[in-house]
């Protein structure tokens, strides 16, 4: 399965994302940049409830241990001042002063719509092995993708190496947080091509919703959208 893994990533190509190379390279307005972090916001505080949904569905008490695990994390061990939604506000404060009531009036953009919407499909209506490896996938995307965005922050001496928060946590955690989700589909993947098949599927869908996401995120990076009403974007979620 980690040779199917590789080979997925390498295939996906995101590391070349246009997001990550005109970050890099020095033509991502600032502005542009904060305001796409904004809507990835909406993305991170939607993350832990297809997973908490996904625990449910996964049959094996040790196996779903793992991913309470990461729900757990997720909400910062019971702490919500250090859960992932909060260190990323915070971070969206150092970058540019933006605050909670600032994020509130933005209106959700329809690609990160699309990522949320997909991922609680796979998660809620598919076979628990497709949104484990969706799951899993996009874990482990995020732990570079955490690093080439810091980098990138620290290159454009927007913030320093100290200043930093939330990606310099996730270029490390989410080695582990994959890993975990990985570890529940070794069984699986060991039963039959049938259960190969789904997994694959699985982790190529992780692969291709978020990579699309970040595309989406930049090719919309002048969009503004605010809204007069506030509460949450879905009637299915609280956010």
């Amino acid at each position: 399965m980690k040779d199917l893994i590789d080979k997925i990533l390498k295939e996906t190509n995101y590391q070349n994302n246009p997001y990550f190379t005109f970050l890099l390279d020095g033509s991502f307005d600032k502005e542009d940049f904060i305001e796409t972090q904004i809507q990835f916001y909406f993305a991170v505080v939607f993350f832990n409830r297809p997973m908490s949904a996904l625990a449910a569905k996964i049959p094996s008490p040790d196996l779903r241990m793992e991913v309470l695990r990461n729900v757990w994390e997720e909400h910062g061990e019971g702490n919500i001042s250090l859960s992932h939604g909060s260190s990323f506000l915070e971070f969206l404060q150092q970058m540019g002063n933006i605050s909670s009531k600032d994020v509130s009036k933005r209106a959700l953009w329809p690609e990160v719509r699309a990522f949320n919407t997909c991922l609680s499909g796979a998660c809620i209506l598919d076979d628990f092995i497709i949104g484990v490896g969706a799951m899993g996938m996009i874990e482990r995307m995020f732990c570079d993708i955490s690093s080439i965005i810091g980098s990138g922050i620290i290159q454009r001496k927007w913030l320093t190496e100290k200043e930093l928060i939330h990606y310099n946590v996730h270029a490390e955690l989410d080695i582990k947080h994959s890993e975990d989700f990985f570890n529940i589909l070794e069984e699986s993947w060991n039963k039959n091509d049938e259960n190969r098949y789904f997994i694959e599927q699985g982790l190529r869908l992780g692969a291709s919703i978020f990579n699309n996401l970040y595309k989406g995120l930049y090719e919309s990076r002048n969009k503004r959208m605010d809204r007069l009403w506030q509460g949450r974007h879905s009637k299915s979620d609280c956010v």
